[in-house]
C-alpha cells in the first residue's frame, strides 16, 4: 500500500471534518506549525475561526499559558500570512478529556 503524503492526509481530515479545503481555515490549518512552531503545534489546535477571533484547544493548561504569552506574535504571522482573514484576538480552550 502506497503511503500517503501529509498534504493528503490533511485534506483527507479537512474533507471529513466538512472544511472547505480552499476556505482561510483550512489554510491556517496547514500553516499552523510554522505559525506557532513546532512545540506548540504538537500540543494545540485550532478549532475555528469566529469573526476576528482565533479559537483554539491545547491539551494542557501549560500549554494554554505558551499560546498566551505568544498571543502578539501569533496574531502578527497569521496578520502577516492571511491578512484577509482580519484576525486580531485569540480565544484558547483547554480540552476535557
Amino acid at each position: 500500500m502506497k503511503e500517503k503524503s501529509t498534504k493528503e492526509l490533511l485534506d483527507m481530515l479537512l474533507s471529513r471534518l466538512n472544511i472547505d479545503e480552499q476556505g482561510p481555515l483550512a489554510t491556517v490549518h496547514r500553516e499552523w506549525m510554522e505559525i506557532v512552531g513546532p512545540d506548540i503545534a504538537v500540543h494545540a489546535k485550532i478549532l475555528d475561526i469566529r469573526g476576528k477571533v482565533l479559537i483554539i484547544e491545547s491539551d494542557h493548561p501549560t500549554w494554554s499559558s505558551m499560546i498566551h504569552m505568544r498571543k502578539k506574535q501569533i496574531i502578527g504571522r497569521i496578520a502577516r500570512q492571511f491578512p484577509e482573514l482580519g484576525i486580531s484576538q485569540i480565544q484558547v480552550r483547554v480540552r476535557k478529556d
